[in-house]
């Protein structure tokens, strides 16, 4: 079961299934209305546009992606624009461009690994000291923006070689199914805390009016939402403080480049 299922189904034990059925099935709906389930109308109305947003809004997966996929639109000598169709790019969404490298990463790593041949690590190291006092080539430009789906402008070039590719966050598919196992309770936390807000500012005046127009006393229904007042600020904060860090470290490849940047050396 994806980190989506298990954080649904787990929410009927902790939130009182009476609650959860006043608030999420419409009694009152067209007749011709299907009837849902509850998990599908929490899905619909909490999880697909507030959950899943905020979690790209935060997260997402780092991927790399050739330009020479996109479609070229050249404004300029310095600003090109590139488009990349869903199909290029996972089914999914450029939320986030990161920087452009001139250099196929495959041709130079084959060439690294045919010229490691008879050397040695006094070799390497005799290298690497060379190396640190050479100039630093100019491989990359983070002088890139995100102008619409898909599409990138680039404005800090006058041409690029046909090879170069593109490092971007993509959004997160639609199951999260890139989330380890291990970090479903804290998503399921946030599930949670983002139900309660709901259904705090969806039913909070109903149950007011209510008591205003039948005079019916609601005793422990109220008592156990009025306890939900809090929950909008504690979902905005274990967002900020958690989760931001759970799905930085479950991206493979933005945690994997976070490391090597404090071991240096081969990368």
């Amino acid at each position: 079961m994806s980190p989506i299922g298990i954080a649904v189904s787990d929410l009927k034990f902790r939130i009182p299934p009476r609650i959860l059925e006043a608030v999420f099935l419409k009694y009152d709906a067209h007749w011709r209305v299907a009837p849902q389930s509850i998990d599908e109308a929490i899905m619909a109305a909490v999880i697909r546009p507030r959950v899943l947003v905020m979690c790209n809004l935060i997260g997402g997966t780092e991927d790399i992606i050739p330009v020479a996929d996109a479609t070229h639109q050249r404004f300029n000598d310095y600003t090109s624009v590139y488009r990349w169709p869903k199909d290029k790019t996972q089914g999914r969404s450029i939320v986030s461009a990161l920087n452009i490298t001139f250099a196929d990463p495959v041709r130079a790593n084959s060439f690294g690994m045919g010229s490691m041949c008879g050397s040695s690590t006094l070799m390497q190291a005799g290298q690497a000291v060379m190396n640190s006092h050479a100039a630093i080539p100019i491989t990359s430009t983070a002088k890139i923006q995100l102008v619409g789906e898909n599409t990138v402008m680039v404005r800090d070039n006058i041409v690029l070689p046909s090879n170069v590719f593109i490092r971007v966050i993509l959004a997160n598919d639609s199951e999260l199914s890139h989330l380890q196992i291990r970090s479903a309770r804290p998503f399921m936390r946030l599930c949670e805390l983002a139900v309660k807000s709901y259904i705090y500012n969806e039913y909070i005046l109903e149950m007011d009016v209510a008591e205003l127009k039948a005079g019916q006393a609601l005793g422990r229904f109220k008592e156990v939402i009025d306890t939900y007042a809090d929950t909008e600020e504690l979902f905005q904060e274990f967002m900020t403080q958690k989760m931001q860090k759970i799905f930085f470290m479950n991206d493979g490849e933005t945690y994997a480049r976070h490391l090597k940047s404090y071991i240096g050396g081969y990368r």
